[in-house]
């Protein structure tokens, strides 16, 4: 199988993005057209994948401004069901990153749910993207699958893509912290099939923190909604102080049932550095 991908840029090729998106998000609403070509005219970016012809998968991302400062906001990514999971949505970030540099953006931002950690795996430890802010229920109430019962809460990713920090990354090359007896602001009951959350500690202090969360969230939801409701409650008490107190959201260290979210205080242009 041979993907490709292209920027996207005339009415037939978004018509077909459109078509695309409706079939991936069956039964929510779709960008309308008039939207997209207005948008890709004026700084916007839409990448498509193919297989052969037929687009397999998209990525939409319009211009932003914030705190004075130029930005691409990355808003959708997605791919038929029998494409996903085989690497070519890291593909698709690193093609952004390239059309973005071209355009003059100096960073991508985007947002994802800190509990579903495939996604922060992805975000983090193999783009290198950054995180300084926790967005509670940043979209409301979400009927579908992965939402529905719960806040919406999410990280705001920066990507700063000019920066030694995502070259590093791009090059399989990051600089991973040392978190030898680097503590843990929440200990976790393991005692069971699935994690829970127990003893929030909101006062640790240091260089670099450690929180937990449950390697597979939606296996929590299935299993138990209060469990995964406390999982909600803990962590946004703890991500939202935490990076008030200027921490920086780092890396991701893996394990079977929890994977650690890796915290660092120093100024983000060091982080960028390396």
């Amino acid at each position: 199988m041979t993907i490709t991908f292209r920027k996207l840029t005339d009415k037939a090729e978004l018509q077909e993005l459109e078509a695309l998106e409706g079939t991936i998000w069956s039964g929510s609403s779709v960008i309308p057209l008039h939207m997209t070509l207005t948008v890709a005219k004026f700084g916007g970016l839409f990448l498509g994948a193919y297989d052969g012809d037929r687009m397999i998968g998209f990525l939409y991302s319009f211009p932003g401004y914030t705190d004075g400062e130029l930005h691409l906001c990355s808003h959708m990514l997605g791919f038929l069901p029998e494409y996903r999971k085989q690497g070519l949505g890291v593909r698709m970030k690193w093609m952004q990153r390239e059309e973005a540099l071209l355009a003059g953006y100096p960073k991508i931002t985007w947002t994802y749910d800190p509990l579903e950690t495939v996604n922060g795996y992805l975000n983090i430890a193999k783009l290198g993207g950054v995180v300084r802010r926790y967005l509670p229920d940043c979209y409301g109430e979400l009927n579908d699958d992965l939402n529905r019962g719960l806040p919406t809460d999410r990280f705001l990713v920066e990507w700063f893509i000019a920066s030694d920090r995502v070259e590093r990354h791009r090059a399989g090359q990051p600089r991973r912290p040392d978190t030898a007896g680097v503590p843990e602001v929440l200990s976790c009951d393991l005692s069971g099939e699935l994690p829970r959350p127990r003893d929030i500690r909101p006062d640790c202090s240091g260089e670099r923190l450690l929180l937990p969360v449950p390697a597979h969230f939606q296996a929590v939801k299935q299993a138990d909604m209060g469990a995964a409701a406390a999982w909600r409650e803990a962590t946004r008490t703890l991500f939202t102080r935490y990076l008030e107190q200027g921490y920086v959201v780092t890396d991701l260290l893996r394990d079977q049932s929890v994977v650690r979210y890796v915290l660092e205080k120093r100024p983000v242009e060091d982080i960028l550095r390396g």
